[in-house]
């Protein structure tokens, strides 16, 4: 036993040193790329309208799109808000419009997510975010702001105002570039930021860990930070989208195809349920094989008391897959961001955009 974990050991130190060499000329293109686009070699275009961005420094994980709409909610009551995103996981290449009745398949499953809690707004999927900005001007040229959602490394664009979501968990200054480690940039990029946001933070943070963790940020003065934590909403059908309010602990099968299914089942946990995992990796496209699989699981199940619950980035794929579902109980649950500093947050967004 101890030979097999002092080989396992070595083989995990021999794969990290060979990486080590990858993730140096990776940063070295990305690093001459930045500086290319700060010394205006490579042209970022700006555009006569408020563009907020909200992206990371790391891959995928961050919690981007719960963030962009809240921001979405902070603006569409005053403003006409138009969300653009690259579309991440479609099968389709062209400009689209994201419609209630397209799929994640067409689209992608966060742009469709944001798409019907926001039927109101516009959402379009394109990689060219020039190309993005310049189509919804032109159809809809009373648009006021425009959302870019994970468009942070998109630098031919120029945003006015971005923001810069890192996990509390794993913040990107503890982080190191691909393949090493998780970040698409080096920490550098953070100084582009005008907003800095620990993601997933525990509700009750300890005042010293926090001043830590701002010191370490060390923020220039176009700069501030903040704190935000998730709140798990009232589970709803995923068929009817009714809310479904119960008091009872159910068996549930879990589904997620999301980067860090931990906080949800631990919440799941604390509130006396018991959970059997079905994990699939981030952005999973769901097949009949999947439905099949969870189905049998579901029904294998003995409890009087029993459902299948999923995120709700995960129902808008496992919506197509409804029929093969029979009569199990279905539910997704959906979360919103709140933020500790929530007042000085949103007097920063609209601030910005009212000036803009």
């Amino acid at each position: 036993m101890k030979w097999t974990n002092f080989n396992i050991h070595t083989f995990k130190s021999l794969i990290y040193f060979l990486l080590i060499p990858l993730s140096f000329i990776y940063g070295r293109i990305t690093a001459i790329r930045n500086l290319l686009f700060d010394y205006g070699i490579f042209k970022s275009v700006s555009h006569n309208i408020p563009i907020i961005c909200i992206g990371n420094l790391s891959v995928g994980g961050t919690g981007k799109t719960p963030h962009t709409q809240y921001i979405i909610n902070l603006l569409k009551t005053d403003y006409k808000v138009a969300i653009l995103s690259r579309g991440y996981g479609r099968k389709t290449s062209t400009l689209q419009y994201v419609e209630t009745t397209r799929t994640a398949t067409e689209v992608g499953d966060e742009p469709l997510q944001l798409k019907l809690n926001n039927p109101n707004c516009i959402v379009v999927v394109e990689k060219n975010r020039n190309k993005g900005v310049k189509k919804i001007l032109k159809d809809f040229p009373e648009t006021d702001v425009i959302l870019l959602d994970d468009g942070y490394q998109h630098r031919w664009i120029k945003a006015g105002f971005n923001i810069l979501i890192t996990p509390y968990a794993s913040p990107f200054y503890k982080d190191n570039l691909m393949p090493v480690g998780n970040l698409r940039e080096s920490k550098k990029g953070a100084e582009r930021a005008n907003a800095i946001v620990f993601s997933k933070t525990p509700e009750n943070i300890n005042p010293t860990l926090k001043k830590g963790m701002l010191e370490r940020l060390h923020l220039f003065a176009h700069q501030k930070a903040y704190f935000s934590h998730i709140n798990y909403c009232t589970w709803r059908c995923i068929s009817t989208n009714k809310e479904f309010t119960s008091d009872q602990k159910y068996s549930i099968t879990l589904v997620s195809g999301i980067v860090n299914p931990k906080p949800l089942v631990e919440q799941l946990e604390n509130k006396g349920h018991t959970i059997s995992q079905i994990t699939f990796k981030d952005h999973h496209s769901y097949t009949t094989y999947d439905a099949q699989k969870i189905l049998a699981k579901y029904n294998a199940d003995e409890s009087a008391k029993k459902l299948i619950l999923t995120t709700e980035k995960d129902a808008t794929k496992l919506r197509e897959l409804l029929a093969h579902f029979e009569d199990a109980n279905f539910y997704y649950i959906p979360i919103d961001i709140a933020f500790s500093e929530q007042e000085i947050f949103n007097r920063q967004i609209l601030n910005y955009v009212a000036k803009n």
